[in-house]
């Protein structure tokens, strides 16, 4: 048995079907032709043309005429203008067909009007024609902004405006990835502060105190730093005790005052000051920290017990004062900060030490202090800056 492939027969559908509906309605055709007004019956109907029965070898194939299309409703006769072209022949069905040309929108609303009104077996009144020609019938155009050339000026400020979209993009972007850098990434100190040798100055009595130094100034040994007027009744109280005195002497008392100095222990240099003129404070208050001149400035730092895996002696860190520059340091202590001896730690305190020295007012000021992943020689000499040269 032999069997033989049939090649199959495929159609695109918009070659199969008519774009048009064919309708056959009644109408005529009012042509004129060598000078000479002729009416022609309608065949058939279409929204793209229509055909006549009667031949008319007078008219030209491909040749655009005018012509009047008239249709019969309600006793009146509803004319509409067109222009068509004469397509195609059938001798032998003695049919020959029409193209429209040229139809505006209300001819279009009118046909189609006509031709669905009479498939849908509805009557037609002279009312729905005028109502269908009096409404907007047709979507309108889109504005094709693309399709537009733009000038120089126009291109400039289109290319202006997309770059800046672009930057802010980016800044958004960076700022973002620079977040999530920070948060997963970088291992910050919970307090950290500017320390060194360092020896305190209070006031020994309440009293009102007048500061002599500034901070930052060297002092030698046995210099005056602050003067000091306390009322004589402290110091009556703190030799004899309470002790009963009378009205009398405690009036008296109250109208004394003792004047003293606060003098350096060393040679030092005023690190921290208090300023006071004749201000009054009370025993015990801190008024001053004064630095040896040979004492070592150093960075302490505490951070989270968790942390600690992140951290180790000779590690990289970096420091930065409020409203100064970044720079490098390096660990070079760590200890477990215990409340009680041989128990487990709640945090990590470091001490670092900073590439380039520290200025002497920075002590006892708060410092922020980072640990970044993957900081090598490169960024530490970036960091360190002129320090790192010889």
């Amino acid at each position: 048995m032999t069997t033989t492939a049939v090649q199959p027969q495929l159609v695109h559908e918009s070659e199969a079907q008519r774009q048009y509906a064919r309708v056959k309605i009644p109408a005529t055709l009012v042509v004129d032709i060598d000078g000479q007004s002729r009416t022609l019956p309608i065949h058939d109907l279409s929204a793209g043309g229509f055909s006549l029965k009667q031949p008319n070898d007078q008219l030209t194939r491909n040749q655009v005429y005018s012509g009047r299309l008239v249709f019969q409703i309600d006793g009146l006769d509803l004319g509409m203008e067109v222009r068509f072209v004469p397509k195609n022949q059938d001798s032998d069905a003695g049919r020959y067909g029409y193209e429209f040309q040229e139809l505006g929108a209300s001819e279009v609303s009118t046909l189609r009007y006509v031709i669905t009104s009479f498939l849908s077996g509805e009557v037609v009144s002279a009312g729905d024609v005028l109502n269908t020609l009096s409404r907007e019938n047709f979507t309108r155009t889109r504005k094709n902004k693309g399709g537009e050339d733009l000038g120089g000026f126009a291109r400039a400020r289109a290319l202006i405006g997309s770059l800046l979209f672009m930057l802010v993009g980016l800044g958004a972007a960076s700022f973002v990835l620079w977040q999530l850098w920070q948060m997963y990434f970088v291992t910050r100190a919970e307090s950290a502060m500017v320390g060194a040798e360092q020896v305190s100055i209070t006031v020994p009595k309440d009293a009102r105190v007048t500061t002599l130094v500034k901070t930052g100034q060297q002092v030698e040994a046995g210099a005056v730093i602050a003067t000091f007027d306390a009322p004589m009744l402290s110091y009556v109280a703190d030799l004899l005790g309470e002790g009963d005195y009378t009205v009398e002497q405690i009036e008296e008392l109250l109208g004394q005052s003792v004047r003293g100095t606060l003098t350096s222990p060393c040679d030092c240099t005023v690190a921290n000051l208090r300023p006071a003129k004749d201000h009054y404070m009370a025993k015990g208050d801190q008024l001053a920290l004064l630095a040896p001149a040979n004492a070592s400035v150093h960075v302490i730092a505490r951070f989270k017990f968790e942390d600690g895996e992140h951290l180790e002696e000779g590690q990289t860190v970096t420091l930065k004062l409020p409203g100064g520059e970044a720079q490098a340091g390096t660990i070079s202590a760590l200890y477990v900060d215990a409340r009680q001896p041989n128990q487990p730690g709640t945090a990590i305190n470091t001490l670092i030490e900073a590439n380039q020295p520290l200025p002497i007012s920075a002590i006892g000021r708060p410092i922020r202090v980072t640990v970044e992943p993957f900081q090598n020689s490169v960024l530490n000499a970036v960091l360190a800056g002129p320090a790192g040269n010889p």
